[in-house]
């Protein structure tokens, strides 16, 4: 594949925060015979090449397929209790298995992304998926199918360490840096378009059970029920066939996008450029333990952690049981499935959006998220007015209020993750990510939890998703922004030149390809 030169200055591997360095310019071009050595070799040139967008395609596949898997059976949550006999905590249990794996389990594989690379990293994550949506194939008998369905869900919680722990990894090993939070928001908004997919996907091939007829008086009763479960539904045994038969098309479905992901993995899919795309991609990071403890007694990473993971993992989570929330008012999952659909792609699009001003405009990620998250919370304020009828409903006023939360929250997710790990910089991508991530994922836990509590209800989830959103605003207003990262890669750096003892001009805020 043709490789594409952006800067020929040369320059030796940096490390930390140490002085840098580098080489008298040299005409002679580069050559790397080894992926998988060092990121910067003795002529020390700084590349970025035209693969990147192929590895960031495979990379971003398999995030859109480990998400629609996690959101499997929330969309379809009523043909699922019909023919398995579950209840509304069954539906919340099985995202919340991933949730939970997904926080033991970002820590090592965290370090696997940093010490071992991608390559690796993704090769696990492939194979992984394969096996998990394989066993969901096998049976839909009630007692033996649930059972497997909840061991893969809980292998994707291993599965869901890399497509969210990596993107910033990701974009930092392979691309600019003006091309960064464009990278690291391309893989991010696959994961919510697979949210996306499994809104549409699964209602389009699990028919809607026959339910009984209801008149006003029974949804109003429901909409102030404190039950958890929703209404019986009355199946006939050929509408219950037709149901399960639904239901393992999609699960054929899923497990045949999932061998395509592996064998593109397979094929080709390296761990690192033959030379680095910034000056910052070929410096050492800090070591893995001793980031681990920096982000823990960072107070600015802090600050940014929870205005991060708390409404984004609340948001996460109440997407994926929106049929579930919206089941009292008697809106149907072929409806909330739209919703969801229309949420989470306006969210892409917004983060998409955001990332590319965010790269043009550079160091003003909290400007953006600070407008983002005042907007989120005048939107989700008019979502929870409509769904407890505080204000007169209607269908179109839900869907816009549902499809701006989206746009508004999903569309502040990369600038998260590029500002945590600006404000951690020098320690390393994956582990701050991971970190970011593991905070997001227990906050889901949390909220889906509480639905395992008896005649719980769900109109506590309305208040919830209200609170969260709106806490970020206080915590970025005060959160104090510098992009140390960004600084050493956009500026004039002048060094000593080693041999000469005169000094040698890098100039990173060249035009990259």
């Amino acid at each position: 594949m043709e490789d594409e030169k952006c800067v020929d200055d040369h320059i030796p591997p940096l490390e930390g925060n140490k002085v840098l360095r580098a080489h008298i310019p040299s005409n002679e071009p580069l050559k790397v015979s080894d992926e998988d050595s060092h990121l910067l070799d003795s002529m020390g040139n700084v590349k970025s090449y035209k693969r990147r967008w192929y590895v960031l395609m495979v990379f971003s596949y398999a995030a859109l397929l480990q998400a629609g898997v996690w959101n499997t059976f929330g969309p379809i949550a009523q043909s699922a209790k019909a023919v398995f006999g579950w209840t509304d905590a069954n539906i919340g249990m099985l995202n919340n298995w991933t949730n939970i794996v997904y926080i033991i389990f970002m820590f090592p594989v965290a370090w696997l992304l940093d010490v071992k690379g991608l390559r690796i990293s993704m090769l696990l994550c492939a194979a992984l998926m394969v096996f998990l949506t394989a066993i969901r194939c096998i049976t839909s008998e009630a007692v033996p199918a649930t059972w497997l369905i909840n061991i893969s869900a809980i292998v994707n919680g291993v599965v869901g360490t890399v497509p969210f722990g990596g993107p910033a990894l990701l974009s930092a090993t392979w691309f600019p840096t003006k091309q960064r939070a464009t990278a690291t928001a391309v893989s991010t908004v696959f994961s919510y378009l697979g949210l996306s997919v499994g809104f549409i996907i699964g209602p389009h091939l699990v028919p809607q059970p026959e339910e009984p007829s209801l008149n006003m008086t029974d949804i109003l009763h429901m909409n102030s029920s404190s039950r958890g479960n929703s209404t019986a539904f009355c199946l006939t045994p050929a509408n219950l066939s037709e149901v399960r038969s639904g239901i393992m098309r999609l699960m054929y479905t899923e497990c045949a996008a999932c061998v395509l992901l592996l064998l593109l993995v397979v094929v080709y899919f390296p761990a690192k450029p033959p030379s680095p795309p910034s000056l910052t991609a070929s410096m050492e990071r800090t070591s893995y333990l001793q980031g681990l403890k920096g982000l823990f007694t960072h107070k600015r990473f802090l600050v940014i952690l929870v205005a991060f993971s708390v409404p984004t993992g609340v948001f996460l989570v109440f997407g994926a049981v929106l049929d579930v929330v919206l089941d009292g008012i008697g809106i149907t999952q072929y409806h909330a499935g739209w919703m969801g659909f229309y949420t989470t792609t306006g969210g892409c699009v917004a983060a998409l959006l955001m990332s590319r001003i965010s790269d043009l405009c550079l160091r003003r990620m909290k400007m953006l998220l600070l407008v983002l998250f005042i907007l989120a919370t005048a939107a989700t304020a008019w979502f929870v007015m409509l769904r407890l009828s505080f204000i007169p409903f209607s269908m179109v006023s839900l869907y816009l209020s549902c499809i701006l939360m989206g746009v508004f929250i999903i569309g502040s997710l990369p600038l998260f993750y590029e500002l945590g790990c600006e404000a951690s910089y020098p320690i390393a991508e994956g582990v701050t990510v991971g970190v970011l991530t593991i905070a997001n994922n227990l906050t889901g836990v949390i909220f889906l939890s509480v639905l395992q509590i008896p005649r719980i209800g769900v109109l506590w989830m309305n208040w919830c998703i209200l609170g969260s959103v709106a806490a970020a605003v206080p915590l970025l207003l005060f959160f104090t922004e510098n992009y140390t990262r960004t600084d050493i890669d956009t500026q004039e750096i002048t060094v000593p030149e080693p041999e000469k003892g005169g000094s040698a001009l890098i100039n990173t805020n060249k035009k990259l390809g």
